[in-house]
């Protein structure tokens, strides 16, 4: 009988006992080697896979740093890039862009103080009767040729301070909440518009405010535009402050054109009792004589005491260095004042070189009383009253 009918037979329960007994141990001996095979593969099976999982381990592990380093590589030159791109921006970009336009943090006027300190006091000085900087300039640089810009602003009549604060925009000035400079076009109104006024509307307009003034109490404190009859030196005008020691002669009015030609604008200077120093120079006062009145009156260098007083002297010289110093910083003063404003600057210079410094009227506070005083002893066209308050706010 073949093998295979013999394990079918098995299978069918039709082998005998004696046929049984011989498949039984044949297939006793088949599953000792089975299991014996099974054991020596499974051992090489292990040691195969060990053997590749390190290898793969290996090429695992210079795979990662291989990456790792290609990443370091990566990062640090994209950090590299930024850096660099950073410190272009702001370290040469930004100065390049700021110094396309006008730079308020900038010094170059003077030694230490920034340039706007300068602008802000001359162009106020020039336009603003009664007001005075009473404060540094404070710059905040906001990014590319963009600044806030911050100061105050004195009332010399009330003394009420009064914060400032603009915008500059790439050499354009973004008014915040209050001009830095505004001309007030309704003072010394026979002098802005002579031909507009007669001579018997000026003599009425005198005769009121004259009026007006006597019913006022003594000591009333006013403030007042004076227009004189005739044009004073700045010799006559330091003797008219002599004469009357008790009146404040604040600011000055400074003739530009002739007598009976319209302008619209008005320019002068603050007068020595109320000149306030908020900063000083050498560099400035070197190139500009008597920008700062009570410096040069200390050391009025080159002085020669036969020709005027000295404070006559200061008078000529502080004009006419505020006037250069506007026309030399042109950037700022189209910045801050009108269009081409700079040739009024220098018409208004060229007009004081040939037909003398002079002064067609003053801004002056003082007790109804004196004022009264100087109005009847004096040669005073008109004049115009500003404020009245009951008394001066701070007696000495």
């Amino acid at each position: 009988m073949k093998y295979k009918e013999l394990i079918d037979n098995y299978k069918k329960g039709l082998a005998s006992e004696e046929e049984k007994i011989i498949l039984e141990q044949e297939i006793e001996k088949y599953e000792a080697i089975q299991e014996y095979i099974s054991d020596e593969f499974d051992m090489t099976l292990r040691d195969l896979t060990e053997s590749s999982d390190i290898e793969q381990q290996q090429d695992t592990i210079n795979l990662i740093k291989s990456v790792n380093s290609r990443l370091r590589k990566v990062v640090f030159t994209s950090v590299g890039i930024v850096i660099a791109l950073i410190i272009g921006i702001f370290f040469i970009m930004s100065p390049l862009i700021d110094n396309l336009y006008y730079n308020p943090t900038k010094i170059s006027v003077g030694s230490i103080n920034k340039d706007i300190d300068f602008d802000i006091a001359a162009y106020s000085e020039l336009n603003m009767p009664g007001y005075s900087l009473s404060s540094n300039v404070g710059v905040e640089k906001l990014g590319f040729g963009e600044y806030n810009i911050s100061f105050f602003r004195t009332n010399l009549f009330t003394q009420e301070v009064h914060p400032i604060t603009t915008k500059i925009k790439r050499g354009n000035k973004l008014t915040d909440s209050s001009e830095i400079i505004w001309h007030n076009n309704f003072d010394f109104m026979s002098v802005r518009y002579p031909s507009g006024m007669s001579s018997e509307s000026v003599n009425e307009q005198k005769k009121r405010v004259m009026e007006h003034i006597m019913q006022l109490n003594s000591v009333s404190y006013l403030s007042s535009n004076l227009i004189f009859e005739k044009d004073l030196t700045m010799q006559e005008l330091h003797e008219l402050e002599l004469k009357y020691p008790d009146t404040e002669f604040i600011w000055a009015g400074i003739r530009t054109i002739p007598h009976n030609d319209t302008r619209r604008d008005l320019i002068g200077i603050q007068l020595v009792s109320n000149n306030s120093v908020m900063i000083t120079d050498d560099l400035i006062e070197k190139k500009y004589p008597a920008f700062h009145i009570l410096e040069w009156l200390v050391n009025p260098n080159g002085y020669d005491s036969n020709e005027m007083s000295q404070e006559a002297k200061a008078y000529e010289l502080h004009y006419k260095s505020l006037l250069q110093y506007m026309i030399d910083r042109k950037e700022a003063t189209d910045i801050f004042d009108y269009p081409n404003r700079i040739l009024y600057y220098k018409s208004a210079l060229e007009y004081a070189e040939e037909h003398g410094v002079k002064t067609y009227g003053v801004l002056v506070y003082a007790n109804a009383q004196d004022l009264i005083y100087l109005l009847e002893n004096e040669s005073i066209k008109t004049l115009e009253l500003n404020e009245v308050m009951a008394s001066k706010k701070y007696i000495k």
